[in-house]
């Protein structure tokens, strides 16, 4: 079975049509269903029930369809790591990083860029623990920031700072208070992370320990989302006081909270990984970067 057969079934399942499918896959639909055909006669089972009026994946296709996902994904990134390879005698610095730390990274690469002005560099944001774990074993990143120490053997968590976390609110909306109470807060409307985020647990266990109930009116996946819909006047949102330097928390006040409530950030690597020079200089420079601030 190939790669390309792979692909073909996972574009049916994405559009559930084998006429889109064919369109995205820019072959003729007979050609695709040969191919669908020949990965169940290889298979031994249906992947797909058809009827006039409706295509329905079978439940080994669904259990299928998680296996070809996992090798098409290796497949494209053991080719994007050959890549790199051609192209430079090192490869990209691969690093994850949360939303709320993209300031002052931007800074700690750009002081890394001119010692190194040949090195590339490919961030993402990664925010379940275990998708961390995951990509530091599989050699996917280099090292990783991240909100909490990861309690696993090869794995080093090298605390960085401390960071509160402020109530972001509309210019002017408590006449320049500086702080807020956690019993005040049950008064406003939040927009909070959804509950699958660490900050939102971080937020939940504070609301508990305090024994309030939070009025949530909306749930979201980026700070900066949360922040938009406060300079619409839809609520008050609760994020980590780096994050009130970027831009789009522009024209926004923050309001500390009363008592305080904070996080850790942890840059994580794995311990017997031999890096590059260049990443190795990365990860020194992150950690000097909050020695000196």
């Amino acid at each position: 079975m190939k790669i390309i057969q792979l692909e073909y079934f996972l574009a049916v399942v994405k559009y559930n049509s084998f006429t889109k499918a064919a369109q995205f896959l820019h072959i003729s639909q007979p050609s695709l269903t040969t191919a669908i055909k020949k990965i169940e006669d290889d298979l031994g089972y249906l992947l797909f029930i058809r009827t006039t009026k409706a295509l329905k994946i079978t439940e080994k296709g669904i259990q299928f369809y998680k296996h070809a996902t996992d090798l098409v994904e290796m497949y494209h990134r053991t080719l994007d790591q050959m890549y790199d390879l051609n192209i430079s005698d090192e490869p990209r610095i691969k690093l994850s990083i949360l939303e709320s730390t993209s300031a002052w990274m931007a800074m700690v690469i750009q002081q890394h860029h001119y010692q190194f002005h040949k090195q590339r560099y490919q961030i993402v944001e990664q925010h379940s623990l275990e998708h961390i774990i995951s990509s530091l074993l599989n050699f996917d990143i280099s090292f990783a920031i991240f909100n909490e120490a990861i309690q696993r053997e090869g794995i080093v968590s090298v605390p960085l700072y401390q960071e509160p976390y402020v109530l972001i609110t509309p210019k002017n909306t408590f006449n320049n208070q500086k702080s807020i109470s956690a019993e005040a807060l049950q008064q406003l409307p939040l927009i909070l992370p959804n509950r699958q985020y660490q900050v939102r647990k971080h937020v939940d266990e504070y609301f508990k320990h305090m024994n309030i109930h939070p009025n949530i009116v909306l749930e979201v996946d980026r700070f900066e989302t949360a922040t938009t819909l406060v300079h619409r006047g839809l609520g008050h949102t609760i994020i980590p006081r780096f994050y009130y330097q970027s831009s789009s928390a522009n024209h926004l006040n923050a309001v500390k909270l009363e008592p305080n409530i904070e996080r850790t950030i942890y840059l994580n690597y794995l311990e017997k990984r031999k890096l590059s020079e260049p990443a190795n200089q990365l990860i020194d420079a992150c950690i000097n970067y909050w020695k000196m601030n």
